[in-house]
């Protein structure tokens, strides 16, 4: 019965958010990056550690997510305006 209403539960947010996870999930993969360099910048104030190559990787994936989540979406897009027609 859990199983059910966690389904119901996951497939009512995925819904909600139909064509925004690849935004969301590259401002996710930018705002680790940030904190990562935060935290290398300000060891004291207990933000995770990361190593700054991998903090800037982290962050480039971001970007480069949402340039092909942008790329994606224009596609998507265009084949519809020419089904449509």
């Amino acid at each position: 019965m859990k199983i059910f209403f966690l389904d119901k539960l996951l497939g009512f947010t995925a819904r909600k958010l139909d064509g925004y996870k690849t935004l969301i999930g590259g401002l996710g993969l930018i705002l680790s990056g940030l904190v990562g360099v935060l935290g290398q910048m300000f060891p004291e104030q207990g933000l995770p550690h990361m190593e700054l190559e991998t903090a800037w990787t982290t962050m480039a994936a971001g970007f480069v997510a949402l340039g092909l989540g942008g790329k994606a979406e224009k596609l998507r897009a265009s084949i519809e305006n020419k089904t449509a027609q």
